[in-house]
């Protein structure tokens, strides 16, 4: 079996594309695809600005912010440091407004855009599209 120049080339990109991969930071795929009625009052933590909710679905449950410019964001709970362990979720810090806490790690996330406050984690919180018509807010990916 003889290789030519071409080949050789194709093999080159290859293996240089798999070597250079290995610290992309995949968040597990999951689909979402979720219906909240803000004002009910089952969704009582958004009703005003600065609530929070928390809903399951996604990797390891979802937490919607209602923030101060009156939007919903939406982030998966997974802590990024290791998004499959069931006990790294994130939840509001009691102590600190507006940061996200990892229940397992040391990690702390900004509520308003999901970036690592600090670490171990090193990349931000996974975030999910959201669209509210006035009546339905709608979480999706």
């Amino acid at each position: 079996f003889k290789l030519n120049k071409n080949s050789h080339l194709i093999l080159f990109i290859i293996l240089l594309n798999l070597c250079c991969n290995k610290d992309e930071f995949n968040f597990p795929d999951t689909n979402v695809n979720f219906f909240i009625y803000p004002n009910n009052p089952s969704s009582e933590g958004l009703h005003f600005p600065g609530g929070t909710l928390n809903i399951e679905g996604g990797v390891n449950g979802i937490i919607i912010f209602h923030d101060y410019l009156d939007n919903y964001i939406a982030y998966d709970r997974a802590c990024t440091n290791n998004p499959l362990l069931s006990c790294e979720q994130v939840n509001l810090d009691t102590e600190s407004i507006n940061i996200l806490k990892c229940n397992c790690c040391p990690s702390n996330y900004l509520i308003f855009d999901g970036s690592v406050v600090n670490g171990p984690a090193q990349n931000s919180l996974k975030r999910y599209n959201t669209s509210f018509d006035g009546i339905v807010l709608r979480i999706f990916n």
